[in-house]
Protein backbone atom coordinates (compact mmCIF):
# COMPACT_ATOMS: atom_id res chain seq x y z
CA UNK A 1 0.00 0.00 0.00
CA UNK A 2 0.97 3.56 -0.96
CA UNK A 3 0.75 5.81 2.16
CA UNK A 4 1.63 9.10 3.10
CA UNK A 5 2.18 9.64 6.86
CA UNK A 6 1.94 13.28 8.30
CA UNK A 7 2.36 13.85 11.87
CA UNK A 8 4.17 16.56 14.05
CA UNK A 9 4.26 15.71 17.81
CA UNK A 10 6.06 12.26 19.32
CA UNK A 11 2.71 11.21 19.53
CA UNK A 12 3.22 9.66 15.88
CA UNK A 13 6.53 8.38 15.96
CA UNK A 14 5.37 4.72 16.77
CA UNK A 15 3.12 4.42 14.68
CA UNK A 16 5.92 5.77 11.74
CA UNK A 17 8.62 3.65 13.24
CA UNK A 18 6.20 0.52 12.76
CA UNK A 19 5.77 1.97 8.98
CA UNK A 20 9.03 1.96 7.98
CA UNK A 21 9.70 -1.37 9.10
CA UNK A 22 7.28 -2.40 7.57
CA UNK A 23 5.63 -0.54 4.40
CA UNK A 24 7.64 2.46 4.49
CA UNK A 25 5.37 5.63 3.05
CA UNK A 26 6.37 6.95 -0.11
CA UNK A 27 6.05 10.89 1.55
CA UNK A 28 6.52 11.86 5.18
CA UNK A 29 4.33 15.27 6.07
CA UNK A 30 5.16 17.73 8.90
CA UNK A 31 5.21 21.03 10.16
CA UNK A 32 8.52 23.26 9.37
CA UNK A 33 11.18 23.84 11.43
CA UNK A 34 10.01 26.90 14.25
CA UNK A 35 11.68 28.86 16.79
CA UNK A 36 11.41 26.98 20.66
CA UNK A 37 12.64 27.14 23.73
CA UNK A 38 14.23 30.01 26.33
CA UNK A 39 16.77 30.57 23.23
CA UNK A 40 14.26 30.68 20.46
CA UNK A 41 16.30 28.41 18.25
CA UNK A 42 14.91 26.93 15.41
CA UNK A 43 13.95 23.48 15.72
CA UNK A 44 12.50 20.44 13.84
CA UNK A 45 9.10 18.94 15.58
CA UNK A 46 9.51 15.70 17.08
CA UNK A 47 8.50 13.46 14.43
CA UNK A 48 10.31 15.45 11.64
CA UNK A 49 13.79 14.76 14.31
CA UNK A 50 13.04 11.68 14.20
CA UNK A 51 12.40 10.63 10.88
CA UNK A 52 15.53 12.75 9.63
CA UNK A 53 17.82 11.13 12.20
CA UNK A 54 16.78 7.93 10.30
CA UNK A 55 17.63 9.15 6.93
CA UNK A 56 13.81 9.89 5.60
CA UNK A 57 13.37 12.61 3.84
CA UNK A 58 10.84 14.70 5.01
CA UNK A 59 8.14 17.29 3.83
CA UNK A 60 7.15 20.69 5.51
CA UNK A 61 5.25 22.74 3.47
CA UNK A 62 4.22 25.83 5.15
CA UNK A 63 0.96 25.44 3.88
CA UNK A 64 -0.43 21.58 3.45
CA UNK A 65 -3.11 22.76 1.31
CA UNK A 66 -1.28 25.19 -1.20
CA UNK A 67 -2.33 24.01 -4.96
CA UNK A 68 1.61 23.02 -5.63
CA UNK A 69 1.79 20.72 -2.55
CA UNK A 70 -1.47 19.06 -3.82
CA UNK A 71 0.20 18.45 -7.30
CA UNK A 72 2.88 16.30 -5.89
CA UNK A 73 0.89 14.32 -3.54
CA UNK A 74 -0.76 13.46 -6.73
CA UNK A 75 1.88 12.39 -8.47
CA UNK A 76 2.89 10.15 -6.03
CA UNK A 77 -0.51 8.25 -6.24
CA UNK A 78 -1.01 7.10 -2.67
CA UNK A 79 -3.10 4.44 -1.25
CA UNK A 80 -4.18 6.34 1.56
CA UNK A 81 -3.20 9.36 3.92
CA UNK A 82 -2.41 9.03 7.53
CA UNK A 83 -2.15 11.50 10.25
CA UNK A 84 -1.35 11.80 14.33
CA UNK A 85 -1.48 14.64 15.47
CA UNK A 86 0.12 16.74 12.23
CA UNK A 87 -1.36 20.00 13.47
CA UNK A 88 -2.96 21.59 10.61
CA UNK A 89 -5.91 21.44 8.85
CA UNK A 90 -6.50 18.99 5.72
CA UNK A 91 -8.68 20.44 3.30
CA UNK A 92 -11.41 18.51 1.21
CA UNK A 93 -9.33 18.37 -1.76
CA UNK A 94 -6.30 16.94 -0.10
CA UNK A 95 -8.43 14.68 1.70
CA UNK A 96 -9.47 13.17 -1.42
CA UNK A 97 -6.30 12.51 -3.37
CA UNK A 98 -5.35 8.78 -1.72
CA UNK A 99 -7.99 6.51 -3.14
CA UNK A 100 -8.38 5.32 -0.12
CA UNK A 101 -9.31 8.96 1.67
CA UNK A 102 -7.47 9.96 4.70
CA UNK A 103 -7.26 8.24 8.61
CA UNK A 104 -6.40 10.12 11.42
CA UNK A 105 -4.69 8.53 14.96
CA UNK A 106 -6.33 10.41 18.02
CA UNK A 107 -5.57 9.43 21.54
CA UNK A 108 -8.92 9.45 23.06
CA UNK A 109 -12.13 7.31 23.02
CA UNK A 110 -14.09 9.33 20.48
CA UNK A 111 -16.29 11.28 20.73
CA UNK A 112 -14.54 11.73 24.54
CA UNK A 113 -12.31 14.58 23.87
CA UNK A 114 -11.85 15.82 20.72
CA UNK A 115 -9.68 18.67 19.87
CA UNK A 116 -6.27 19.80 20.71
CA UNK A 117 -5.53 18.22 24.11
CA UNK A 118 -7.03 14.93 24.62
CA UNK A 119 -4.60 13.36 27.27
CA UNK A 120 -4.13 16.28 29.59
CA UNK A 121 -7.91 16.94 29.33
CA UNK A 122 -8.55 12.80 31.04
CA UNK A 123 -5.57 13.60 33.32
CA UNK A 124 -7.13 16.88 34.92
CA UNK A 125 -10.20 15.33 34.84
CA UNK A 126 -8.92 12.32 37.05
CA UNK A 127 -10.42 9.83 34.24
CA UNK A 128 -9.79 6.21 35.06
CA UNK A 129 -9.87 5.21 30.78
CA UNK A 130 -8.37 6.58 27.54
CA UNK A 131 -7.91 4.83 24.92
CA UNK A 132 -7.39 5.60 21.02
CA UNK A 133 -9.36 6.20 18.26
CA UNK A 134 -8.59 5.69 14.25
CA UNK A 135 -11.02 7.78 12.15
CA UNK A 136 -11.43 8.68 8.52
CA UNK A 137 -11.39 12.45 8.39
CA UNK A 138 -13.90 14.84 7.28
CA UNK A 139 -14.71 18.39 6.93
CA UNK A 140 -15.68 18.54 11.13
CA UNK A 141 -12.75 18.33 14.03
CA UNK A 142 -12.32 14.55 15.05
CA UNK A 143 -15.70 13.79 14.26
CA UNK A 144 -15.36 11.70 11.33
CA UNK A 145 -16.70 7.72 11.17
CA UNK A 146 -15.06 5.66 13.47
CA UNK A 147 -13.06 2.82 11.76
CA UNK A 148 -11.46 1.35 14.72
CA UNK A 149 -11.27 2.23 18.70
CA UNK A 150 -9.18 0.63 21.92
CA UNK A 151 -9.21 0.86 25.62
CA UNK A 152 -6.35 1.71 27.71
CA UNK A 153 -6.67 2.13 31.95
CA UNK A 154 -5.24 5.07 33.30
CA UNK A 155 -2.08 4.17 35.67
CA UNK A 156 -2.46 6.19 38.83
CA UNK A 157 0.94 6.80 38.31
CA UNK A 158 0.97 8.44 34.40
CA UNK A 159 1.64 11.50 33.56
CA UNK A 160 1.39 13.22 30.51
CA UNK A 161 4.81 12.29 29.00
CA UNK A 162 4.04 8.39 30.14
CA UNK A 163 0.50 8.37 29.57
CA UNK A 164 0.99 9.57 25.65
CA UNK A 165 4.05 7.41 25.24
CA UNK A 166 1.64 4.19 26.05
CA UNK A 167 -1.34 5.79 23.72
CA UNK A 168 1.03 5.80 21.04
CA UNK A 169 2.91 2.68 21.16
CA UNK A 170 -1.52 1.52 21.36
CA UNK A 171 -2.23 3.54 17.79
CA UNK A 172 0.86 2.12 16.43
CA UNK A 173 -0.59 -1.54 16.65
CA UNK A 174 -4.45 -0.58 16.24
CA UNK A 175 -3.41 0.77 12.76
CA UNK A 176 -0.75 -2.05 11.99
CA UNK A 177 -4.11 -4.16 12.50
CA UNK A 178 -6.47 -1.91 10.35
CA UNK A 179 -4.29 -1.58 7.10
CA UNK A 180 -4.85 -4.70 5.47
CA UNK A 181 -9.06 -4.51 6.30
CA UNK A 182 -8.47 -0.79 4.52
CA UNK A 183 -6.82 -2.44 1.43
CA UNK A 184 -9.31 -5.04 1.51
CA UNK A 185 -12.51 -2.81 1.65
CA UNK A 186 -13.51 -4.87 4.73
CA UNK A 187 -13.57 -2.21 7.49
CA UNK A 188 -17.30 -1.17 8.90
CA UNK A 189 -17.21 2.53 9.51
CA UNK A 190 -19.68 3.40 12.68
CA UNK A 191 -20.85 7.11 12.97
CA UNK A 192 -19.46 9.29 16.19
CA UNK A 193 -22.40 9.92 18.68
CA UNK A 194 -22.66 13.66 18.57
CA UNK A 195 -24.92 13.52 21.91
CA UNK A 196 -21.86 12.16 23.57
CA UNK A 197 -19.26 14.84 21.97
CA UNK A 198 -17.01 16.77 24.57
CA UNK A 199 -14.28 18.95 23.18
CA UNK A 200 -10.85 20.22 24.18
CA UNK A 201 -8.74 23.56 23.71
CA UNK A 202 -5.53 24.33 23.40
CA UNK A 203 -3.53 24.99 26.59
CA UNK A 204 -2.70 28.68 27.76
CA UNK A 205 -0.25 29.74 29.88
CA UNK A 206 -2.90 30.15 33.18
CA UNK A 207 -3.98 26.72 32.64
CA UNK A 208 -0.38 25.52 33.88
CA UNK A 209 -0.50 27.42 36.99
CA UNK A 210 -1.03 25.37 40.38
CA UNK A 211 -4.24 26.80 42.72
CA UNK A 212 -3.10 25.43 46.27
CA UNK A 213 -6.58 26.53 47.35
CA UNK A 214 -8.07 23.44 45.34
CA UNK A 215 -8.50 20.49 47.00
CA UNK A 216 -5.23 17.92 46.69
CA UNK A 217 -6.29 15.64 44.19
CA UNK A 218 -7.37 18.51 41.64
CA UNK A 219 -3.58 19.78 42.52
CA UNK A 220 -2.22 16.53 41.65
CA UNK A 221 -4.65 16.41 38.20
CA UNK A 222 -3.26 19.26 37.12
CA UNK A 223 1.14 18.43 38.22
CA UNK A 224 0.15 15.06 36.33
CA UNK A 225 -1.98 16.73 33.25
CA UNK A 226 1.15 18.66 32.40
CA UNK A 227 4.14 16.55 33.09
CA UNK A 228 7.09 16.52 31.57
CA UNK A 229 6.17 19.14 29.37
CA UNK A 230 5.67 21.70 29.44
CA UNK A 231 5.32 21.51 33.93
CA UNK A 232 2.97 23.06 35.91
CA UNK A 233 4.37 25.86 37.86
CA UNK A 234 3.82 27.42 40.87
CA UNK A 235 6.28 30.38 42.21
CA UNK A 236 9.03 30.14 45.34
CA UNK A 237 10.63 33.93 46.42
CA UNK A 238 9.94 35.58 43.23
CA UNK A 239 10.73 32.71 40.57
CA UNK A 240 8.85 30.00 38.81
CA UNK A 241 9.21 26.45 40.13
CA UNK A 242 7.92 23.67 38.24
CA UNK A 243 6.42 20.92 39.92
CA UNK A 244 6.67 17.80 38.00
CA UNK A 245 5.69 15.07 40.96
CA UNK A 246 3.84 14.58 43.54
CA UNK A 247 1.71 12.02 45.31
CA UNK A 248 -1.00 12.77 48.25
CA UNK A 249 -0.33 12.98 51.81
CA UNK A 250 -2.71 11.66 54.03
CA UNK A 251 -2.41 14.26 56.82
CA UNK A 252 -4.82 17.24 56.70
CA UNK A 253 -4.24 20.70 56.16
CA UNK A 254 -2.51 22.62 58.79
CA UNK A 255 -2.17 25.97 57.62
CA UNK A 256 -3.27 28.11 54.39
CA UNK A 257 -3.17 26.94 51.15
CA UNK A 258 0.01 26.71 49.64
CA UNK A 259 2.27 27.10 52.89
CA UNK A 260 4.73 24.56 53.01
CA UNK A 261 3.91 22.37 55.72
CA UNK A 262 6.60 19.90 56.63
CA UNK A 263 9.93 18.94 55.16
CA UNK A 264 10.76 15.05 54.29
CA UNK A 265 14.53 14.80 53.72
CA UNK A 266 14.16 11.81 51.86
CA UNK A 267 11.13 11.99 49.78
CA UNK A 268 10.06 16.15 49.42
CA UNK A 269 8.42 18.27 51.20
CA UNK A 270 4.58 18.70 52.21
CA UNK A 271 2.39 21.24 50.74
CA UNK A 272 -1.47 22.04 52.39
CA UNK A 273 -4.06 22.47 49.57
CA UNK A 274 -7.92 22.98 50.85
CA UNK A 275 -8.02 19.33 52.30
CA UNK A 276 -5.18 17.76 52.82
CA UNK A 277 -1.33 18.29 52.20
CA UNK A 278 0.36 17.02 48.63
CA UNK A 279 4.07 15.45 49.17
CA UNK A 280 6.61 16.93 45.90
CA UNK A 281 8.68 14.62 44.92
CA UNK A 282 10.11 16.28 41.85
CA UNK A 283 10.94 19.77 41.07
CA UNK A 284 12.41 22.26 37.79
CA UNK A 285 13.51 25.70 39.20
CA UNK A 286 14.14 28.37 36.64
CA UNK A 287 16.78 27.77 34.03
CA UNK A 288 18.04 24.57 35.74
CA UNK A 289 17.46 21.10 34.75
CA UNK A 290 14.65 18.43 36.90
CA UNK A 291 15.34 17.17 40.44
CA UNK A 292 14.46 15.11 42.62
CA UNK A 293 12.92 17.31 45.60
CA UNK A 294 15.10 15.83 47.91
CA UNK A 295 18.29 16.62 45.77
CA UNK A 296 16.17 20.01 45.56
CA UNK A 297 16.30 20.41 49.46
CA UNK A 298 19.62 20.60 49.72
CA UNK A 299 20.74 23.39 48.21
CA UNK A 300 17.16 25.63 48.45
CA UNK A 301 16.89 25.98 52.12
CA UNK A 302 12.66 25.31 52.20
CA UNK A 303 11.54 26.39 55.26
CA UNK A 304 7.75 25.06 57.27
CA UNK A 305 5.52 27.53 56.90
CA UNK A 306 7.20 29.50 53.70
CA UNK A 307 4.63 30.31 51.27
CA UNK A 308 4.11 29.31 47.49
CA UNK A 309 2.57 30.80 44.30
CA UNK A 310 1.45 34.17 45.75
CA UNK A 311 3.07 36.05 43.20
CA UNK A 312 3.34 33.73 40.20
CA UNK A 313 1.76 36.94 37.81
CA UNK A 314 5.29 38.69 38.41
CA UNK A 315 7.30 36.10 38.92
CA UNK A 316 10.69 35.82 37.03
CA UNK A 317 12.17 32.61 35.62
CA UNK A 318 15.61 34.57 36.62
CA UNK A 319 15.71 35.92 40.00
CA UNK A 320 18.99 36.13 41.53
CA UNK A 321 18.05 35.00 45.10
CA UNK A 322 16.43 31.95 43.53
CA UNK A 323 19.35 30.82 41.68
CA UNK A 324 21.53 31.14 44.38
CA UNK A 325 19.50 28.98 47.20
CA UNK A 326 18.94 26.23 44.58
Amino acid sequence: MRTIFAGSSGFGIPALEQLLRTEPPVLILSQPDKPAGRNLQVQACPLAHYARCLGSEVFCPPDINAPEVLERLRDLQPDLLITASYGGMLKRELRRIPTLGAINLHPSLLPLYRGATPIQSALLNGDARSGVTIFRLGACMDAGPILAQRELDIEPQDNFTTLQARLAELAASLLLELLPALQEGTVEARPQNESLATYTRKLQKQDLVLDWNQAARDVLNRIRAFSQTPGASTTRRGAILKILAAELHPQPAQNIPGTVAEIFSGHGFAVNCRDVQLLVTQVQPAGKKCLAAPDYLRGARVIPGESLGLDWHNASPHNPEQRKES
